[in-house]
């Protein structure tokens, strides 16, 4: 799918043609070698779009065409987001970073540290947002160390994780799971009286102009009939995931960690108020000091750290990132370098690890175009 108007503004901020075909090339690869059946991109560069184009097709069965404006299984892209919202909360004193979570859940109050008794004191909200709250990781989740049915309420899966009690103190390590994020996505409602998605949608989706981005797409008959696809990779070709159960997850609970559906649009919205420092559209929506906490490393993680929902790519000597990111399991990426003023939205519904020399081929594309300073 060409964008006329992405090629020009391409060729005004000085890169040429040859650089924008290397990009469509590693995606005509891509589908070629079946790591991707298609799949969208956005790059937007001082604060222009000089490249949206999609690839491929989002179905194989129908061969319906991949397009800018499929929507998409976001997965873990989702924290961001939720972290973002969490940051409004914060700036309008309806709870702080280091607030306790007893102090809105009371079943957090006595938390369990399997093996070794009480824990000594209830996860922080900034735990629960980098994974550092003492949850299981997703190893430990997948041995079947904690079960969440998919009926489930959000309130339900915040008190079945306080039974089941935590792997380590609270602060004292960092495992990547989704857990802390619905135990955070619960004190939301608590802290503000609304259900986790309807307060998702008032005070951050709508505000960017982000209508259709649900966490129940099988709600929407129009919306089934739209979204892309997913796939797993195995033996080199392409099987649809529903074949083995994981095509639409039947839980019934909006996650703040994994659930959102949307488009290539709706992220490059959302990564917009990140690169103009809380304002959307005009309209200031969050203070720039707001937006900074989400970049600053949190404490007992890993490496450059992680934030608060954003993993963190160049940390400054102020412990605050200039380059931050996102990806999710079903194939997605949204990145942000502030020193380049870029940022990138990626696409696919192929899980990260399987497509991952695409996803490789793919970064290092941008990477020679836009090159670090």
């Amino acid at each position: 799918m060409a964008d006329p108007m992405g090629e020009k503004a391409w060729l005004a901020h000085n890169f040429t043609t040859a650089q924008r075909e290397t990009l469509r090339e590693v995606w005509r690869w891509g589908i070629a070698e079946k790591f991707v059946p298609g799949g969208a991109m956005l790059i937007v560069h001082r604060g222009e779009t000089v490249f949206r184009e999609a690839f491929g097709v989002a179905d194989l069965a129908t061969g319906r065409p991949f397009t800018v404006d499929a929507p998409c299984r976001l997965a873990s892209v989702t924290k961001p987001f939720t972290a973002t919202l969490f940051a409004r909360l914060v700036e309008a004193g309806r709870l702080a970073w280091d607030d306790p979570v007893d102090k809105f859940l009371p079943q957090f109050a006595a938390l369990e540290v399997r093996g070794q008794g009480r824990a000594k004191r209830a996860p922080l909200i900034r735990e629960l947002l980098s994974h550092t709250a003492g949850f299981p990781g997703n190893d430990e989740r997948r041995s079947g160390a904690v079960d969440i049915p998919p009926e489930s309420t959000l309130a339900e899966v915040a008190a079945a994780l306080a039974r089941a009690g935590l792997v380590r103190e609270p602060g004292s390590g960092y495992a990547y799971s989704g857990f802390g994020y619905m135990v955070a996505g619960r004190v939301a409602e608590v802290a503000t009286g609304r259900e986790f998605s309807a307060l998702l949608h008032e005070q951050l989706l709508a505000p960017l102009g982000i209508g259709q981005a649900v966490f129940q797409p099988s709600a929407s008959a129009a919306l089934r009939t739209r979204i892309a696809v997913m796939y797993d990779r195995t033996d080199g070709l392409l099987v649809p995931a529903a074949a083995a159960g994981r095509e639409d997850a039947a839980v019934k609970f909006p996650n703040p960690g994994g659930g959102l559906v949307a488009t290539l649009d709706d992220v490059g919205r959302f990564l917009r108020l990140h690169r103009d420092h809380g304002v959307a559209a005009g309209t200031p929506l969050l203070q720039p000091a707001s937006l900074r906490a989400l970049y600053a490393r949190q404490p007992a993680t890993n490496r450059e750290g992680y934030g608060l929902g954003f993993n963190l790519l160049h940390v400054g000597a102020d412990g605050v990132a200039d380059r931050v990111q996102h990806t999710g399991a079903s194939g997605t990426l949204a990145f942000i370098d502030f020193q380049r003023d870029l940022f990138v939205v990626v696409l696919t519904q192929v899980p990260t690890k399987q497509r991952q020399p695409f996803g490789n081929r793919l970064n290092q594309a941008v990477a020679a175009i836009f090159p670090p300073p």
